[in-house]
């Protein structure tokens, strides 16, 4: 047998190698990610019970939920969506009584669609928001609701909400074959967001009630859950607390403005030679550039051969101020058509921006309408939605770069600060979970345990390795060499 000293060398190896394999456990935590709201995925019983929590806080009893009417909304909305209407079908009292809906008798209804990329329940609401589509929240005549959501081949979500009643008849004295919908849009379900009143200043406090959420409080007020986060200082995934004080954004309060004037900046400094140059960050504008350096948006525009419809980018470099030296030719100022590169096709496309619309980009590019609906065979009410291609059948012309005329350098500037900042949507924060590593490179998702069979493997290397040289050494030692009866024992274990 090895003697005691090799044994506690042989241990002593083995312990070394496994503490050196196995990172304490926390190195092998994974980072926790942040509770988010789920602004997408919008239902139809989202719709009504949205609908009805807009119409109890008017004071006004919920709706009761039909099926009728639902597989009147549900066949509407696929309609929609596979033809890609941005219309009304039309006669939805008529298409409801034909459905079934009144036993025969006079039916009224109103209809409401809106079309969205995951659009979130208050941004629905808000687009409803106007008289047209606030029927079915103000009218206390309507009795029975229903909703359908459809996807469309473009990607986007048709949503639409019919309300109706029968004619002469009382609401809950008329029910559809099968009955109301269980549990959808009935009685006592619904917790009433009561409208605060502004102050003397216009400012709105809205304390928060048992059973009320970010998305009913948004809806109850005609704005969005993103901007009562905003306003209130609160970070995504914030858990309402009964009695909370939530401030609602006011566009009639007085001095009206953000908690945080975001885009506020100061100015850059001039460099060794007087050279001023900004550099653009979110939600900076022309205007506001030109307010903090006191420098007009037709000398910036002039100094970085821009245009004043060419959009600003995060991180661009804006030459304000040219110094104290003598500046470098601009080069004229490129139209949208020299602007655009050929896609691998050799074709060239115009990728739809928010808010575009087929005569803005006609008149952008300074192409007749009607070219531009021949080459996509397409018509002018076609919906358009950002981020779709539109094939533009033009040569962009060959650039002239002339010498522009040496500017004249103005006074340096003194920072102000804009007097009233514009209230704009801020994007919601994506988290992005960065992998730790040990000290062998493993990720902390990695399973420790995957390492013992090599812990194994080389302890009994090592061990053989051991044997291999006791046996080796010559027999004058033969207190160190193992008998064989022992070794027989070993290789059996």
């Amino acid at each position: 047998m090895l003697n005691l000293q090799i044994k506690m060398r042989l241990i002593a190896c083995i312990l070394l190698l496994a503490s050196t394999l196995f990172p304490p456990a926390l190195a092998f935590a994974e980072k926790a990610e942040p509770l988010r709201y789920d602004f997408s995925q919008v239902t139809a019983s989202d719709l009504i019970l949205a609908m009805n929590t807009l119409r109890v806080s008017y004071g006004l009893q919920a709706l009761i939920e039909d099926p009728i009417i639902n597989a009147v909304a549900q066949s509407t909305a696929q309609t929609m969506a596979d033809n890609l209407l941005s219309w009304h079908i039309g006669d939805v009292a008529g298409r409801l009584a034909a459905a079934g809906y009144g036993g025969g008798s006079k039916v009224w209804a109103t209809e409401n669609f809106a079309i969205g990329y995951d659009a979130s329940i208050d941004e629905i609401m808000v687009m409803w928001s106007d008289e047209s589509h606030m029927l079915p929240a103000v009218k206390p005549y309507y009795c029975n609701i229903g909703a359908g959501i459809a996807k469309a081949s473009n990607g986007s979500t048709y949503y639409v909400l019919q309300a109706a009643y029968v004619s002469g008849q009382a609401c809950g004295s008329y029910t559809s074959p099968g009955g109301p919908v269980e549990g959808g849009g009935g009685y006592g379900i619904i917790v009433p967001v009561t409208i605060a009143t502004p102050d003397a200043n216009g400012k709105i406090v809205h304390v928060v009630q048992s059973g009320q959420s970010f998305w009913a409080i948004a809806v109850a007020y005609q704005t969005t859950i993103k901007e009562i986060l905003r306003w209130n200082n609160l970070p995504e995934g914030t858990v309402l607390q009964m009695g909370q004080e939530l401030v609602i954004p006011n566009p009639k309060a007085k001095g009206y403005m953000t908690p945080t004037p975001f885009g506020y900046f100061t100015a850059s400094p001039p460099d060794a030679d007087g050279r001023i140059v900004h550099t653009v960050q979110a939600y900076q504008n022309l205007t506001m550039i030109s307010e903090v350096y006191g420098v007009p948006v037709n000398r910036i525009l002039e100094l970085n051969g821009l245009t004043v419809d060419m959009p600003l980018q995060i991180g661009q470099k804006l030459l304000i101020y040219p110094g104290n030296v003598t500046p470098t030719p601009t080069p004229r100022p490129l139209t949208p058509i020299e602007m655009l590169t050929p896609a691998a096709d050799g074709n060239y496309y115009h990728i739809v921006k928010e808010g575009q619309n087929f005569s803005w980009i006609a008149g952008y590019y300074g192409i007749p309408l009607a070219d531009l609906l021949a080459w996509n065979n397409m018509t002018e009410n076609y919906p358009l939605w950002p981020g779709d291609r539109l094939l533009l059948k033009v040569t962009p012309p060959a650039t002239v770069t002339p010498t522009p005329t040496p500017v004249t350098p103005t006074p340096t500037p003194s920072p102000t600060l804009p007097n009233t900042p514009t209230s704009t949507l801020l994007p919601s924060p994506t988290s992005t979970v960065t992998s730790e590593t040990t000290l062998f490179g493993v990720g902390t998702g990695f399973n420790p345990l995957l390492l013992i069979p090599g812990v194994i493997i080389l302890g009994g290397g090592g061990y053989m390795a051991l044997r291999s040289a006791h046996k080796s050494r010559p027999a004058s030692a033969p207190s160190e060499q193992m008998p064989p009866e022992d070794s027989t024992k070993e290789g059996q274990e």
